[in-house]
């Protein structure tokens, strides 16, 4: 294409882009011209200029939905992780080297306070505590004969005494002989559950050798860390929950029975220990030993609670819109806590039971009339057009 072609083209283009901007700025000159001048025939010429922004505002009023204020107490929730244990938890030993010759539970047995768990060999132990009762039947028959003679005073005093101290020692070596035997068979200590085991007939053990658990269940405590900032606020007998992987969801009860007496000066935190419910925490698969959550609550002070959609955000800050009788008025908020679908609140001009918007918050502003969603309202919508500016022209 020739040069003076594209140059007569550019020049159209631009011809035709410039009448359309001037006719977009000028519109209303072009377009509405003859309403402009009813407009400002009835009104005067500054009625006219603000009665035609106006005039959505006069159409009627806006349409809102609003709810009251509602209040909820704040509480104040310390979350730890502690751990399970229980107050009876050892690990059973042997006394005694020697060679397993029975063996008597299997693991999750529930034991009584005494019961065998594993013998031992016992031979020597047993032709021990027979040589010892011989000895002391021996020296018991010895003495009976030496009081008789003594009692014919055909027996001195001293020949008595020894009889009397060789007696003694017979019982002493039954005694002995008899402890050594026990020592052979290895007791439940006290009432509980055994663990797994992994000894076997003529293992040999020794008194380093784990025979195996046993962990009373009965009473099932946690101990968990706070941070030192709650230490003033903690007391025996405050309630707790607790949560377990075992079964998530189900909530344990307990209260705490146990306050440390000092606080970590490196992890600064306080050490606490809770009972828990024994029976509900066994019923989920609980033992010693297992992490748990725990959490601790603190009761708080009553909150203004609002729905979540009724909030604003400017430059100031958060606010919602009040209903005040026809319209509405601004209040401004702080907030202190979400939670799901409404914010704990704190505000000087709001109190429990006020009405708030919570839609059609997009047309609000000071002094602007409303009507409940659905319902009847005294305002009637004014007419389009000069006769709808008229009135308002008035107002102002």
């Amino acid at each position: 294409m020739a040069v003076w072609k594209q140059l007569l083209l550019c020049v159209v283009v631009l011809v035709i882009a410039g009448g359309g901007w001037y006719a977009y700025q000028h519109r209303d000159a072009l377009f509405g011209g003859a309403e402009g001048q009813q407009a400002a025939g009835a009104g005067g010429q500054q009625g006219g200029a603000g009665g035609g922004r106006r005039g959505g505002f006069a159409a009627g009023p806006t349409l809102v939905v609003s709810a009251p204020v509602g209040s909820d107490i704040v509480t104040d929730n310390v979350r730890a992780v502690g751990t399970v244990l229980v107050p009876q938890s050892i690990n059973v030993y042997p006394q005694v080297t020697a060679e397993v010759t029975e063996i008597l539970f299997k693991a999750g047995d529930k034991v009584a306070k005494g019961q065998a768990l594993v013998r031992l060999d016992d031979a020597d132990q047993k032709v021990a505590l027979d040589l010892a009762q011989v000895a002391l039947s021996d020296a018991k028959k010895t003495l009976d004969r030496s009081q008789k003679l003594a009692n014919t005073n055909n027996l001195t005093l001293s020949a008595l005494q020894d009889a009397q101290s060789a007696e003694r020692r017979g019982e002493i070596g039954v005694l002995s002989a008899q402890i050594a035997l026990d020592r052979r068979t290895i007791n439940a200590p006290f009432e509980g559950v055994v663990g797994i085991s992994n000894l076997s007939i003529g293992d040999l053990v020794t008194p380093t050798t784990v025979i195996t658990t046993l962990d009373d269940p009965s009473v099932m405590k946690v101990t968990f860390l706070i941070p030192e900032r709650y230490a003033g606020r903690v007391a025996l007998g405050q309630a707790i929950t607790a949560l377990a992987e075992s079964k998530p969801g189900t909530v344990i009860n307990g209260k705490l029975t146990a306050i440390d007496t000092r606080v970590d000066s490196t992890a600064r935190t306080l050490k606490l220990e809770a009972t828990l419910d024994a029976a509900a925490a066994q019923a989920i698969g609980v033992r010693p030993g297992m992490a748990i959550k725990v959490e601790l609550p603190f009761p708080g002070d009553k909150q203004l609670a609002v729905s979540a959609l009724s909030i604003q955000w400017d430059r100031s800050g958060s606010y919602v819109w009040k209903v005040a009788g026809d319209g509405v008025a601004r209040a401004p908020i702080t907030i202190l806590e979400r939670q799901s679908g409404r914010v704990l609140v704190a505000s000087d001009d709001l109190k429990e039971g006020d009405r708030i918007i919570v839609e059609g918050l997009q047309r609000l502003r000071p002094g602007v009339k409303i009507a409940e969603a659905g319902q009847a309202s005294d305002v009637k919508p004014a007419a389009s057009g000069g006769n709808g500016a008229k009135p308002l022209a008035q107002g102002s």
